[in-house]
């Protein structure tokens, strides 16, 4: 997911089933690559090695993509450029262990750092954050600011716990993936590992010396610079009016500390581990915030609440909003959701005759599954609303303000509530997902859209959601892109071994 903290210092997210502004220079080159604008005083210290070219964009080869039939699910168009696939092996080859290259000796965290400063432009914000004790200093109250005279940076945080095995596939697709993210891009994004301690008797906010040695104990080398350690112990502190600090129920506590102690970047990305991507990591990225941000807000909440089947609609996404807004008229949410006692933070809405609200306006939160309304869904924490007024009937959203207040949903629930409580934009990027049993576009809507008009995702027992009946089976255990098993993996495999594929996120892939 995707949080942005521009203008409204709100943390959005990259769930695999969870922002930010995003500045994406192109060029053309003649080989057909996107080329980024990086200053020629900066293309040599956005290296990894020096005068080793193995990292620059100019290497990677792209082709054009054979007609075949499309994802049933959603549109390659919403992250990138459907009719070209990137190759694999021009991709990740030369991050594999070499006699050549010695990876011990690279500082990511460093590498990144210095890339940025190179290319730095007057519009960016300044680095201000501090990687030293970053949990140590806990505010005695954590106040919302409003940013609109700089540009902030964009931050990829990846989620990943202490004992997460560093396998020699794996190693390849991080050192890829942080080149794409952060060194193509001129060092606008940079790359991080928020790293969960399972043991929570260390100290890891009060003692540095054991937060170092735990640092060296579960992290490469290479990466240790642009790591951070917490475990619940830390959470506590921070959150001492919420009960709750597990990851699975909670994984945005680090997140949202991590903002308050980095404000040079003003859009955040959480991407998990396990997630796989086809296309070139920031053009997806890029191209996701590019979508989002061309959405209007009408009838958008009633929108993110379906999944996007493009033959239904001629392959057209502006015939599903339109065939959205006939469905739906002009009872669609339209500006904050009211709860009791719950003061919103967002825009005040203008009139309804303003359809094109929300054109060219990023996007608050970006998530890569519908959201929909969890009430009367059965799922297994349909039920779990802490703090707020109304209890269980508080308006909520879903995608399969605690620190003075203690409120607080689960972890799927928790940037998609406060979006839509504070008015805020938020956005379902319909990114394609292939279904491995040959499943028809009419099957599909039957299957995974059998709510109602505004939570059609939704309603009695999802095809997506674990209820308090167990999982509903099908169709999602034969899907690239899901929570649990799947045909992820097998997609992935496919792409290393040649296949020429359009942009695709694949999760969760395992196995390597």
């Amino acid at each position: 997911m995707l949080y942005s903290l521009t203008s409204r210092r709100v943390v959005w997210a990259v769930l695999i089933v969870g922002v930010v502004y995003f500045t994406f220079f192109r060029l053309h080159s003649p080989s057909g690559f996107d080329l980024f604008d990086i200053k020629p005083e900066q293309r040599a210290v956005c290296h990894i090695f020096p005068e080793w070219e193995g990292s620059s964009a100019a290497h990677l080869v792209y082709g054009g993509v054979v007609a075949n039939q499309p994802p049933v699910v959603g549109d390659a168009a919403s992250i990138g450029d459907p009719g070209r696939c990137l190759s694999a092996s021009s991709r990740l080859d030369q991050y594999q262990q070499s006699q050549d290259r010695n990876w011990r000796r690279v500082r990511w965290g460093e590498v990144q750092r210095c890339c940025f400063r190179a290319g730095r432009h007057s519009h960016v914000a300044s680095e201000s954050g501090n990687h030293d004790n970053i949990w140590f200093q806990m505010p005695e109250k954590l106040e919302t600011k409003v940013t609109t005279d700089a540009k902030g940076r964009t931050a990829v945080v990846l989620r990943t716990w202490d004992d997460y095995n560093y396998t020699d596939t794996r190693l390849a697709w991080l050192r890829a993936l942080i080149t794409e993210i952060s060194l193509h891009s001129g060092g606008a994004y940079e790359v991080f590992l928020l790293v969960n301690v399972k043991d929570d008797s260390i100290s890891l906010g009060q003692n540095s010396n054991i937060y170092e040695q735990k640092l060296r104990d579960c992290v490469p080398r290479e990466f240790r610079d642009m790591a951070l350690l917490y475990n619940q112990k830390v959470l506590e502190a921070w959150y001492p009016k919420v009960k709750e600090h597990g990851a699975q129920d909670q994984m945005y506590q680090a997140l949202q500390i991590f903002t308050h102690k980095f404000p040079q970047f003003s859009h955040v990305w959480q991407l998990e581990m396990d997630l796989r991507m086809t296309g070139h990591a920031h053009t997806t990225l890029e191209s996701a915030s590019t979508f989002a941000r061309a959405q209007p807000r009408h009838n958008l909440w009633e929108r993110n609440g379906r999944f996007y089947i493009p033959e239904l609609y001629n392959g057209s996404y502006e015939a599903f909003a339109a065939a959205v807004d006939a469905e739906i008229g002009e009872v669609g949410i339209w500006g904050p959701v009211h709860t009791t006692d719950f003061e919103p933070k967002g825009p005040q809405p203008p009139p309804r005759s303003t359809r094109s609200w929300g054109v060219d306006e990023d996007a608050d939160l970006i998530s890569f599954m519908p959201m929909i309304d969890p009430r009367g869904t059965d799922w297994t924490y349909e039920r779990h609303v802490v703090g707020f007024a109304d209890g269980e009937t508080t308006p909520r959203r879903a995608a399969f303000a605690q620190h003075e207040h203690g409120q607080w949903v689960v972890s799927e629930a928790t940037l998609e509530t406060f979006a839509l409580l504070h008015g805020l934009k938020a956005v379902t990027v319909p990114h394609p997902i292939a279904f491995a049993n040959d499943m028809t576009a009419q099957t599909a809507e039957a299957d995974i859209n059998r709510g109602p008009p505004h939570n059609k995702a939704g309603g009695h027992l999802p095809s997506f959601a674990y209820t308090t009946k167990g999982w509903v089976q099908e169709p999602w255990p034969k899907s690239s892109y899901w929570f649990a098993t799947n045909d992820a993996a097998n997609k992935w495999h496919s792409y290393l071994d040649g296949e020429c594929m359009p942009p695709m996120l694949l999760h969760p892939v395992k196995d390597e």
